[in-house]
């Protein structure tokens, strides 16, 4: 939504409120009842952002001061709603119930907007724009040719130049990926193949698997609404001749507050359909250099912890990995016990040894493998997480980078920055960049 959208709604709210508040003749009280009604509810407003946000977790990030603030401006105008309705007229009466109806769209407008999670209605609701994918025949050609499986020489940023017929932006489209192995109910993936991968004679390239968060609304979609993943593509490869990797944005959740944790367990194999069926169908489809040195698997929150998993325990598909406010490891609602309970069908063992910091340990030393970190500079809950994973990745032999995204908490806009920066990072590890 536009900010002159978003600033008339705030307008209209206001002079609602103005008006509701506005004294009737003859009531003498009135102030004092305001007063003590908007009060109660701003204390309500804290109390609810605190518990639900602070203490139950209910949407594994605490809530913002923004948040804090427009949910206790809303539960403050909803008590100056009560009075009156209580003590106001008819006329009074429908306006006090419109004000709230209005204050609840611009609240919810400006917490949308705080966290950058729906730029569209469409995107709230869930309903994707993205059209199908279009395989260039090129592509198709060059697979069956068995380009794909071609040694990564990662030196393309040096070798290659751009050909006459270089389109000025990349590709983006939507794929159904079968889940054949693992049989992973997982909604569409989306695509982006850059401007080289779309000429008459695409090099194979390298690969970018990106993962969103987990949540309400969470999907591919999420990192090109939001995440502004194309334009950071596209950005990237006017710099370098049309060239970036094939990002593979896949669903690792099948539904938006469904978290399997990358594992295979009761609530879906996951870490089979990234690692086995996300693969084939790359290397089936598009013509690309072979996994391990050429492969990148990247993801904000809970898709940054996966990446961190996934690189962890299969080195030999990525060797480097993006991990953007990751947790510590994979973790439900409820704490350790009820992760073991529902996510491991309550098999400790199992839970420990999908712990990142273990896989690290048992596995190191890791030969040729590297990771980056962002976080948010005022994310609270997982800030303090970067530090631990990040020192036991190079404790384990690991490249390591790190960055604090500042002025910037656990939001779609420490994504963005993340992943760009995040995406510049990989693109020199897999030979993209010159020397």
């Amino acid at each position: 939504m536009s900010a002159g959208t978003l600033a008339a709604v705030y307008a209209v709210a206001g002079a609602l409120v103005a008006r509701t508040l506005r004294r009737p003749r003859r009531a003498r009280t009135w102030w004092r009842w305001i007063a003590g009604a908007a009060a109660l509810g701003a204390g309500l407003g804290a109390l609810v952002t605190w518990w639900l946000g602070d203490v139950e977790d209910v949407l594994d990030v605490s809530p913002t001061w923004v948040d804090r603030l427009w949910v206790g401006a809303l539960l403050a105008v909803v008590g100056t709603a009560v009075v009156a309705l209580v003590r106001g007229g008819a006329g009074r009466r429908v306006l006090a119930a419109s004000t709230v109806v209005v204050m609840a769209l611009a609240t919810g407008l400006a917490i949308n907007r705080d966290g950058g999670l729906f730029p569209t209605v469409g995107a709230l609701l869930g309903i994707s724009d993205v059209p199908a994918l279009v395989v260039p025949a090129a592509q198709t050609a060059a697979v069956r040719a068995g380009r794909t499986s071609t040694p990564a020489a990662l030196d393309l940023g040096r070798t290659w130049r751009a050909p006459a017929d270089l389109p000025s932006r990349g590709r983006l489209g939507s794929v159904a990926i079968p889940a054949t192995v693992s049989h992973f109910d997982a909604r569409d993936a989306l695509v982006y193949l850059p401007p080289a991968a779309l000429v008459a004679d695409p090099p194979p390239l390298p690969v970018d698997v990106v993962l969103s968060g987990q949540g309400p609304g969470a999907a591919p979609e999420n990192l090109v609404d939001a995440g502004r993943m194309v334009e950071t593509l596209d950005t990237f490869a006017r710099a370098h001749d049309g060239l970036a990797p094939i990002v593979v944005m896949p669903d690792q959740l099948e539904r938006p507050t469904n978290n399997p944790m990358c594992v295979d367990g009761p609530l879906g194999h996951s870490e089979t359909y990234l690692t086995v069926d996300v693969p084939r169908w790359i290397m089936s489809h598009l013509s690309v250099q072979a996994p391990g040195r050429a492969w990148a698997v990247s993801g904000f929150s809970q898709g940054g912890t996966c990446s961190l998993q996934l690189a962890a325990s299969h080195p030999e598909l990525f060797a480097s990995f993006v991990d953007v406010s990751g947790q510590i490891g994979p973790r439900l609602d409820g704490g350790a016990r009820a992760t073991v309970e529902r996510g491991f069908g309550g098999d400790r063992a199992a839970y420990a040894a999908a712990q990142p910091l273990a896989v690290l340990a048992a596995r190191a030393p890791y030969s040729d493998s590297a990771g980056f970190f962002a976080v948010g500079e005022t994310d609270a809950r997982y800030g303090p997480v970067m530090p631990v994973v990040s020192a036991a990745a190079r404790a384990a032999g690991m490249d390591v980078t790190r960055e604090v995204v500042p002025g910037s908490g656990h939001d779609w806009a420490t994504t963005s920055r993340g992943l760009g920066t995040g995406t510049a990072w990989a693109a020199a590890r897999l030979g993209l960049t010159r020397p």
